[in-house]
């Protein structure tokens, strides 16, 4: 609608719907988080949970709201039309830009419980936002270097322990938990720094998603293998959506039952850690072969 304006304009206009989105959603679920905390009752708990909901999907309607606003986007969506998640499931998705959460959020809307990502712990320390996310039970991931890890040998199963909190959320109330498995987002540089044997992601990082389907694997309804592209916003896909600038977005949704061979016991069954590694890489390289047949056909057409 307001694609024809000036970018900065656009910027400035995402920019206040972003702050106000966040101040109409934040402050309440933090002030429900602190009722939470001080009163730890079943019934307070059940009706904390649907507020919490309540302002979750406020908060989507209206990043929903500001994309059709301010941006013309083409959307390729393909897998996600006859979803409805009732009970808890596990996103998993490569990993492009900070825009992939809205994304994320406006590709599954209506389609599944409430959202949690695993966030940096120092977000936590945001006012207002932190304790909203800790609200929501959002868990914090904590970041070591290795030679933090090399001193302290026990700070590697830290984020496992996080993992594993996490996951008995979704035991024990409907939630949707997104996993970015590459664990970083996607960038040439970094694929080659890190011999990446794909195109266009990441090398795949298998510890969470394996733990966290150790621990609910029977509990959860299904895992949904998101694909994410942008092809014409490829280097700043986030900047350029605030800018009104973002164009197209690909996205394929594969539905993942889950079975008895993608649970055991990933930490100490070093047989089904390899077999789970073998089949996260076979995964993704179907991703990265979807994702270049996809991109070679755009180029065809523009030829």
């Amino acid at each position: 609608m307001l694609n024809f304006l000036p970018w900065p304009i656009l910027f400035l206009i995402n920019s206040i719907i972003i702050l106000c989105n966040v101040m109409i959603t934040a402050i309440p679920i933090a002030v429900i988080a602190v009722f939470k905390l001080l009163l730890p009752f079943n019934f307070v708990k059940i009706i904390t949970s649907k507020l919490n909901y309540f302002f979750y999907r406020v908060f989507v309607e209206i990043n929903a709201f500001a994309l059709f606003l301010t941006n013309k986007i083409k959307f390729d969506v393909q897998g996600n039309d006859l979803i409805k998640i009732k009970k808890s499931c596990i996103i998993i998705s490569n990993h492009l830009s900070w825009a992939d959460i809205i994304i994320l959020l406006h590709v599954y809307r209506g389609k599944i419980p409430i959202t949690k990502f695993f966030l940096k712990q120092s977000l936590v320390f945001i006012p207002i936002v932190g304790l909203a996310c800790l609200g929501l039970g959002m868990p914090f991931l904590k970041r070591y270097s290795k030679a933090q890890m090399i001193k302290n040998p026990k700070l590697k199963y830290k984020d496992i322990q996080t993992t594993k909190k996490a996951c008995k959320s979704l035991t024990t109330e409907p939630s949707a938990l997104i996993n970015f498995v590459e664990g970083t987002r996607y960038t040439k540089q970094k694929a080659l720094r890190n011999k990446s044997p794909y195109k266009h992601l990441m090398l795949p990082k298998t510890p969470s998603l394996g733990v966290a389907l150790s621990e609910v694997g029977h509990d959860i309804e299904c895992i949904l293998n998101t694909t994410l592209c942008y092809k014409s916003n490829k280097h700043s896909p986030f900047i350029d959506m605030l800018k009104g600038r973002l164009k197209d977005v690909y996205a394929r949704v594969e539905v993942i039952d889950v079975d008895d061979s993608l649970i055991g016991d990933y930490l100490n069954d070093k047989e089904f850690k390899q077999r789970f590694a073998a089949w996260i890489r076979d995964l993704w390289a179907k991703k990265d072969e979807q994702l270049d047949n996809y991109l070679k056909s755009c180029n065809n057409k523009t030829k």
